[in-house]
């Protein structure tokens, strides 16, 4: 029997199924819009704090955890990454567990979703865990493993780099403003939900409230209580927005605060807003602190409450300003963080590219 050995006749199918291989990964992206199934993090499902893989795969089954080496102490930590494999180029989402909670934070999953139905890469760094070691909250290595994540996601997905984007609340958020600050040049656009801005601060407001565990974990953190004048205090500071957040004044920075949230006063957003704006854009300290104490909007500050970000099933907005780079958002609510406002907000947020120079005459 003769046997046709002409290269084409193997070639052409394996390119053929390569083709439409790469076809059907790269199947069209609907247009955008909101996720109507989820509001927002204390509307999910279960305890805000709540952490299971089995819930992940559940709803993601491509979602996979991996490992990676830190840059800077050689410790290697876990992170919930997913990436579609099509060939285009496409936005990361990084976004950051809060204060009580490791990388495997459940009420998370609605970002990994819309990342699933945008061809979007997801990456949900450890950064060392609860905020309860010296090695967590906002160190320098807690920093340098999410720079490390984005770095694995750069090497393992096709990322647009004009379009990588941090998402926190609380602690995460504290971190994510942390983060822009210490490295302005990653991001596209970043999301701080109710952050803390000063931890001695927060620590001393917390004494108020001795039922809470904050405290303890932030001795822990610290290596003793931050008083004032003691090195606990100082790096504190060092680990806080407040020292920093100068920083990240190029940064498309949005941040949200519930005007009735007793967990962390909006105040904390409202600073983090005021060295971020233009002068001219500033809340004074007496606006601030009608907030706080009214848990409302004073009349000064009454009319500026329109917020094309913020629809059905969010928050409802009492006050929304825009300066510079920075925008912030009060609304009616508690400690909390919405999904839809935050996505539909990155997505149109994304890095200018910098200009080729003109040759001279």
């Amino acid at each position: 029997m003769k046997i046709d050995s002409h290269p084409v006749r193997f070639i052409l199918p394996v390119l053929l199924c390569l083709l439409f291989t790469a076809c059907n990964r790269d199947k069209p992206i609907p247009p955008i819009e909101r996720l109507e199934e989820y509001t927002t993090t204390k509307q999910y499902p279960g305890k805000v704090g709540d952490e299971s893989l089995d819930d992940w795969k559940k709803h993601l089954k491509d979602i996979e955890v991996v490992q990676i080496k830190s840059t800077m102490d050689g410790k290697v930590e876990p992170a919930l990454f997913y990436e579609s494999e099509s060939t285009r180029k496409k936005p990361l989402l990084v976004v950051l567990h809060s204060w009580s909670s490791g990388y495997l934070q459940v009420p998370s999953i609605p970002f990994a979703l819309w990342a699933e139905k945008y061809d979007w890469a997801f990456i949900q760094p450890n950064y060392r865990g609860v905020f309860e070691q010296p090695e967590a909250m906002a160190s320098d290595m807690a920093i340098q493993d999410i720079v490390d994540a984005v770095d694995y996601a750069m090497q393992h997905a096709n990322i647009d780099s004009s379009r990588v984007y941090l998402v926190g609340s609380s602690g995460g958020a504290m971190t994510a403003l942390v983060t822009a600050s210490r490295h302005p040049e990653l991001w596209a656009g970043v999301v701080a939900w109710v952050p803390v801005f000063d931890i001695p601060e927060w620590y001393d407001f917390n004494l108020y409230y001795p039922h809470r565990k904050y405290n303890s974990q932030i001795v822990a953190a610290l290596g003793g209580e931050p008083l004032e004048g003691t090195p606990a205090e100082a790096e504190g500071k060092k680990r806080s927005p407040s020292t920093q957040i100068h920083q990240a004044k190029e940064v498309p920075i949005l941040l949200a605060h519930g005007i009735n949230d007793l967990l962390v006063p909006p105040s904390h957003s409202i600073r983090a807003f005021n060295i971020l704006a233009d002068p001219s854009d500033t809340i004074s300290k007496e606006q601030m602190d009608y907030i706080v104490k009214e848990q409302a909007i004073p009349e000064s500050m009454q009319g500026e409450a329109s917020e094309p970000y913020f629809g059905k099933g969010d928050p409802e907005v009492v006050f929304s300003r825009e300066s510079d780079n920075v925008k912030l958002v009060l609304y009616i609510g508690v400690h909390d963080m919405a999904y839809n406002s935050t996505l539909l907000w990155l997505n149109d947020q994304q890095k200018k590219q910098p200009q080729p120079a003109t040759a001279q005459k």
